[in-house]
């Protein structure tokens, strides 16, 4: 039988051990939680999720794209992608056209119905979010974390 209490004794020190590792991490994950949380109640009254609006952004950057490019560039697992494809679709958001460079693929493009959705949810959050995300910041502070974090990835 499995000790409970020491299996859930381990796990904090596990976790312990790796936020003391890798602390940034630790804050980057809780700030990105942050951001998510206060993204998806900006857009609620509009019944998007931030991941919706997250694709549906990415999509309208690059006009049209390959799912397996949007997967990369959204860093996110293909199949969870596809189900998120299927959804978007089901709304109207997204359509699915064939790929002239892969006669088996597809290109993935915005739909005017999600052009005009993600219009109203740029126009929702505006610099709202930010605002909400860096109100204990001074203006230099936010530019001194910006510089930071931007050396941080490649």
């Amino acid at each position: 039988m499995i000790n409970l209490l020491a299996w859930a004794t381990t796990l904090k020190h596990s976790s312990d051990l790796f936020n003391e590792m890798i602390p940034l991490a630790r804050l980057i994950v809780l700030v990105n939680q942050k951001k998510d949380r206060l993204l998806s109640g900006y857009l609620s009254p509009l019944e998007i999720t931030a991941t919706q609006f997250r694709v549906l952004c990415s999509i309208r950057c690059e006009t049209c794209i390959t799912p397996g490019e949007l997967s990369k560039l959204l860093s996110v697992d293909p199949g969870a992608q596809a189900r998120m494809l299927d959804r978007l679709m089901s709304k109207g958001w997204i359509a699915r056209l064939p790929n002239p460079n892969d006669k088996r693929g597809v290109l993935i493009q915005l739909t005017p119905e999600g052009l005009e959705m993600c219009e109203k949810c740029i126009a929702l959050v505006g610099h709202d979010l930010h605002k909400e995300l860096t109100k204990n910041l001074t203006a230099e502070e936010v530019a001194t974390l910006g510089y930071l974090l931007k050396k941080v990835l490649p």
